[in-house]
């Protein structure tokens, strides 16, 4: 021990970087300008965060739920998102008029202590951020357990995602701001397990600001848990090659490889593989590169530069053991992510078309699309192009699709 300059005795403990951890049963006594906090938990663990300490991370209490009617204290409330255990609204309290979401969890599907360590795992991350904050008002209805988070003005970043993604620069920003969320939850032994566009929510018109949202899946590292639904393209292949109802570790890994197919699915609008499991030839067409069984690079990663694909090289590892952490992505932010127009699609455009489509927000794919469509219309008008005749293509233009090469025949439908 040791004494501040305020006469307070501090008690000194194990410390690894701003992270401090006893695990003695002996009371532990810490000043923070002038407020003492006091414990005797067997394992206690402080975050230093701007001068304040979040105390256990992991002693979940089963809470007593005041029980409370939605319509009684809550105006203005909307559906905002559902899936078959859940509900979301956008509500406004009537007493004080402040907007919040109210994740309204059945109880049909759902146990009150799964609920409770959602709640609370939520509530001590909600500090750092790019986290979803969850306020402490938590109570039940007569059908389902209810939290009350931030509301955003905006939407999560599945609806932009689904307009062709969203180009380099905000991908980045995507991945950067996760990542750190991430790390965060990491340090304090925690895996999210369902890092996907729909759990990241925008914070800013401008696409500048994200939080991660959703901690119904997340677990201490570790854990056992049982395979559930999953989201097949996300899931990474040691929870797809996973028997439903089989159970598996909990590991940090698997958000690793989250952010790896987050970064691929902002930059492009679509998802590299359907599912990373043997039966899915666009995974086999990965591994095999990946383990440089063929140099042929899969036709999807055809875009990305040499320092992005190094980058998905080591989040998207099939060995769990092998696969870098998300600290791997903060290397690679300054670097390029994105092949020129020129290179990457092998199409040479004319200069006026390649000022308007290099000014674009739109997803590489899309701007891929406008560039096809002017050079199938280019060569279909050219005297010297004549359609073979009794080899039709139909062309159909998808951001699932393999990108087209300007020497495949064409015929207008």
């Amino acid at each position: 021990a040791s004494t501040a300059a305020s006469g307070h005795v501090v008690v000194a403990v194990l410390a690894r970087s701003c992270r401090y951890q006893c695990n003695t049963r002996a009371a532990l006594v810490i000043s923070l300008d002038n407020t003492f906090i006091t414990t005797t938990s067997p394992a206690v663990t402080l975050e230093m965060v701007g001068g304040s300490a979040t105390v256990n991370f992991h002693n979940i209490k089963m809470l007593e739920l005041p029980r409370m009617e939605v319509d009684c204290h809550f105006s203005d409330v909307r559906l905002l998102a559902e899936n078959s255990g859940a509900k979301v609204y956008g509500a406004r309290y009537l007493q004080s008029g402040t907007s919040v979401v109210l994740k309204c969890v059945q109880k049909e599907a759902t146990k009150k202590k799964d609920f409770c360590r959602e709640r609370h795992y939520n509530h001590c991350l909600s500090s750092h951020p790019n986290i979803v904050k969850c306020f402490d008002d938590t109570f039940e209805t007569s059908t389902s357990y209810v939290l009350t988070q931030e509301l955003t003005r905006v939407s999560d970043l599945s609806k932009f995602i689904m307009k062709g993604g969203v180009g380099e620069m905000r991908a980045k920003l995507v991945a950067e701001q996760v990542g750190q969320a991430l790390e965060f939850m990491h340090k304090n032994d925690l895996v999210h397990r369902d890092v996907c566009s729909e759990n990241i929510f925008v914070f800013s018109c401008e696409l500048t600001r994200f939080k991660l949202g959703d901690f119904g899946s997340t677990q201490r590292v570790g854990a056992f848990v049982k395979k559930q639904k999953v989201r097949s393209p996300w899931a990474p292949p040691e929870v797809s090659l996973t028997v439903y109802n089989e159970g598996y570790l909990v590991d940090t890994a698997q958000d690793a490889w989250q952010l790896g197919i987050l970064i691929f699915v902002c930059l492009t609008g679509s998802y590299p593989w359907s599912s990373a499991d043997i039966t899915d030839h666009h995974y086999n067409s990965w591994v095999a590169w990946l383990k440089r069984k063929t140099t042929k690079m899969p036709p999807r990663f055809k875009c990305f530069t040499p320092r992005l694909l190094r980058l998905l090289r080591r989040l998207l590892e099939p060995k769990p053991e092998k696969r870098s952490g998300v600290r791997e992505l903060y290397k690679y932010l300054s670097d390029p992510w994105l092949m020129d127009e020129s290179n990457s699609f092998g199409i040479t455009i004319n200069a006026k078309l390649s000022q308007i489509l290099s000014g674009s927000s739109k997803s590489l794919y899309s701007r891929a699309e406008e560039k096809l469509l002017d050079l199938v219309h280019s060569r279909l008008h050219h005297s010297d192009v004549r359609p073979p005749a009794g080899n039709k293509k139909r062309v159909r233009f998808s951001f699932d699709g393999e990108i087209w090469s300007p020497g495949d025949a064409v015929t207008p439908a």
